[in-house]
């Protein structure tokens, strides 16, 4: 193992039931619903893109108004959580453990660039990350490998020496598809859903160490 990739959203923070929050008061200011379930099929995962063009399926936009939403939502969601940002339990103290162990690191979310610095920053986690990755550096989201084929370029390492954690299910396929081994975060599925697609789940970074990631790449 040379590289570790996280995702942001459901692994360095548990932000969905934020995000979740503040595009339910967007679907219910245009007179839609957005259900638990819902959430989960279109927008866990999803880029901005998908989640406007869902909400707005009766009435196509522009890009220019696509991205007016999006801006606006994200801006809202970072006001939202500010107070309550934390990261998922016992990340910090295995980005220590990787970082002591030489293994080079990066984050690949489809958030846009805004919504990173806000977290890393808020959390003083840049220090910890070898290659920082957003929405607006790559042309193709996830589940579309690309994010996580050039952190792997960017970190210079091959896709069998890289585990993703991932906690949704196109980030799930983004990882397998880049080559990558994927650990699944149970954030926001249950472990239960995620076991049949990635090579290990864990509930928290309590349970995760560099040993743990070394003895799953020794079983593959």
């Amino acid at each position: 193992m040379k590289a570790v990739i996280f995702d942001m959203d459901g692994v360095i923070v548990d932000t969905n039931p934020y995000h979740r929050d503040t595009w339910r008061a967007y679907y219910e200011r245009h007179g839609k619903t957005l259900t638990d379930a819902d959430f989960i099929t279109y927008v866990s995962g999803k880029h901005n893109n998908d989640i406007v063009a869902h909400l707005f399926a009766d009435r196509p936009l522009s890009a220019a108004e696509t991205a007016v939403i999006a801006y606006e939502k994200e801006a809202l969601f970072r006001d939202v959580y500010r107070p309550h940002i934390k990261p998922v339990p016992g990340l910090p103290d295995f980005l220590k453990a990787l970082k002591a162990a030489g293994i080079r690191t990066a984050v690949a979310t489809s958030a846009p660039v805004e919504n990173l610095d806000f977290v890393v920053d808020e959390l003083e986690l840049r220090p910890y990350f070898d290659v920082l990755l957003n929405e607006s550096l790559v042309s193709r989201p996830k589940p579309d490998p690309e994010i996580y084929q050039k952190a792997m370029e960017l970190l210079n390492v091959a896709p069998t020496d890289s585990i993703v954690f991932e906690d949704s299910f196109p980030g799930i396929r983004a990882g397998k598809s880049a080559g990558a081994y994927v650990v699944g975060v149970a954030t926001t599925q249950t472990p239960d859903e995620l076991q049949p697609l990635v090579d290990d789940v864990i509930a928290d970074f309590t349970e995760m160490t560099p040993a743990r990631l070394q003895q799953l790449l020794k079983v593959f």
